[in-house]
């Protein structure tokens, strides 16, 4: 059990013996010096050494054997095609037609519960205008000068000398 903290979230997690012994054999494949973990809280990359995840381990543990990695798949180029032999009395062979391109087909619009579209469209509902009350003017107050926000002047204490 080894207890490893994330560095951009602060998130303490342990790591199993079953996990540091993948992650041994996976850096003894591979002779890194480093392991990465993702955080289970931010999934962060945590590198951790190699040597702290040895000492982890107790002596007596059996590593276990990783499966070999899939071969990365390439495309194969087609140079190794059976010569053919040429037809002379064939006739050349025409192009495949082009695929139709259908136009789309407009779709019906459900009807809607209660009244038709039809009837919606032909019945409408007269506009009512309000009548605007007149405002009044109102006189405008002439605007007072405040006094400066000063403090009344109060009386200090005398000192005793």
């Amino acid at each position: 059990m080894m207890q490893v903290r994330c560095q951009r979230c602060g998130w303490n997690f342990t790591l199993s013996r079953d996990t540091i012994g993948l992650a041994v054999a996976e850096i003894e494949q591979s002779r890194a010096e480093y392991f990465q973990f993702n955080c289970p809280k931010c999934r962060h990359a945590v590198k951790v050494q190699a040597t702290d995840l040895r000492r982890h381990l107790p002596a007596d543990y059996v590593l276990p054997e990783l499966p070999p990695k899939p071969a990365p798949v390439s495309v194969a180029k087609e140079e190794a095609k059976p010569a053919e032999p040429p037809a002379a009395e064939s006739e050349p062979a025409e192009p495949p037609p082009p695929p139709s391109i259908e136009e789309p087909k407009p779709v019906a619009k459900k009807p809607t519960a209660g009244k038709s579209a039809a009837a919606k469209s032909t019945e409408k509902k007269p506009v009512v205008k309000k009548e605007s009350a007149a405002k009044k003017p109102t006189a405008k107050k002439p605007a007072t000068k405040k006094p400066a926000g000063k403090k009344p002047a109060t009386e200090k204490p005398a000192r005793k000398s």
